[in-house]
């Protein structure tokens, strides 16, 4: 193989692809009256020119509102809520180099909630008042890539309620959310990579030549 036919085929592989797959598994942490409360869902779409994400998702979060709170019949209820909703998700990376990259993240959210209380002494529950809420997210997103197909990403913003059908419950606050990143793709152009530096320096060390692309 020659040197001519190794370029050509390595620009071929490591060649920017113009939309991309994606998937997450979504677990951030919103903020009510001090109160963590936990909103975990998945999402799926596309990335554009490695630039733009834009996926569809579903979330769901069900908790004990500690910060909500009645006295009935001088008996204390705790607020119990539940939130069901999908929503179309966007972001855009302005900054994308190969360790890090910086993004603007936004979500517009429609759905259900439903929110009703419980007795702190014997479980009673009081009615269940259910009704429609829109939500839109709006934030800051980081990620750290030590080697570029795993990494970890951040993200910081604001929940804003558009409308909520039930009056005592505007969940507007401030959010955030980490985990770790996985891109399969980078997985397999290193295993190309491999195959075909392999291929055009037969008699190569192996280890030497994964560690290589790994870190490089």
């Amino acid at each position: 193989m020659s040197k001519k036919e190794f370029i050509a085929d390595s620009l071929k592989i490591i060649k920017p692809k113009f939309i991309r797959p994606q998937f997450k598994i979504d677990n951030r942490v919103t903020l009510f009256n001090r109160q963590q409360l936990t909103v975990v869902g998945v999402d799926a779409g596309i990335l554009i020119k490695e630039r733009l994400r834009i996926t569809l998702g579903f979330y769901t979060m069900s908790n004990r509102l500690t910060s909500i709170k009645k006295t009935v019949n001088g008996i204390d209820y705790t607020g119990q809520y539940a939130l069901n909703y999908g929503a179309i998700n966007a972001e855009f990376q302005y900054i994308n180099k190969l360790r890090y990259s910086f993004g603007l993240p936004i979500e517009l959210g429609l759905g259900g909630n439903s929110l009703n209380y419980k007795s702190t002494l014997d479980n009673t529950q009081t009615p269940k008042e259910s009704g429609f809420v829109s939500i839109f997210y709006f934030g800051l997103s980081a990620t750290y890539k030590p080697i570029r197909w795993i990494g970890i990403k951040g993200a910081i913003g604001y929940k804003k309620t558009l409308l909520n059908s039930i009056k005592d419950a505007p969940f507007d606050g401030f959010y955030y959310s980490i985990g770790l990143i996985a891109d399969f793709r980078e997985v397999a152009i290193d295993y190309r990579l491999y195959k075909l530096k392999k291929k055009y320096h037969k008699k190569s060390n192996s280890i030497e030549t994964a560690v290589d692309l790994i870190t490089h």
